[in-house]
């Protein structure tokens, strides 16, 4: 059975798939130039970025100063490694290893003593231009759905 929210955006489909398009075309377009072309280096990135900063981990009043800010308050990552990152991202392990690699000499993740793998902040504040992108994205969308009163 379908959502009131999911029948709303199937009525409004000509209004929001377009700009959902346009806007994430942008943000990709954007990605691809941070990470040399390199999409796959993004996507593993942001599965390591994800157990870092996962939803059910972080404070919902978190800011985005507080985001960036380096005052030690942020949640300790759920350990993961390239196994489980291929594994959730179906990207093969091997590849997956030497974008992990790439992110560690890059000083954006690093591997601690048992194996597992965190985001850094040196990530945070040398990727701050694609995570103010994203948030771009966000924001017009959120206008688009409060235009077409979806919730």
């Amino acid at each position: 059975m379908r959502s009131a929210t999911d029948d709303e955006l199937r009525k409004n489909f000509g209004r929001i798939w377009p700009a959902h398009v346009a806007n994430l075309t942008e943000f990709l377009i954007s990605a691809r130039l941070t990470f040399d072309g390199d999409l796959d280096l993004l996507l593993v990135l942001a599965v390591i970025g994800d157990r870092s900063f996962a939803s059910d981990r972080v404070a919902p009043s978190m800011t985005f100063d507080e985001f960036m800010s380096d005052d030690g308050t942020k949640p300790k990552p759920i350990s993961l490694n390239a196994y489980s990152i291929a594994q959730f991202s179906r990207i093969p392990r091997e590849t997956v290893r030497r974008k992990v690699q790439d992110l560690i000499d890059r000083g954006w993740v690093e591997r601690h003593s048992d194996g597992s793998l965190q985001a850094t902040r040196k990530a945070a504040v040398e990727l701050q231009a694609l995570t103010e992108a994203s948030m771009d994205y966000l924001a017009k969308m959120s206008a688009l759905f409060r235009e077409t009163a979806i919730k």
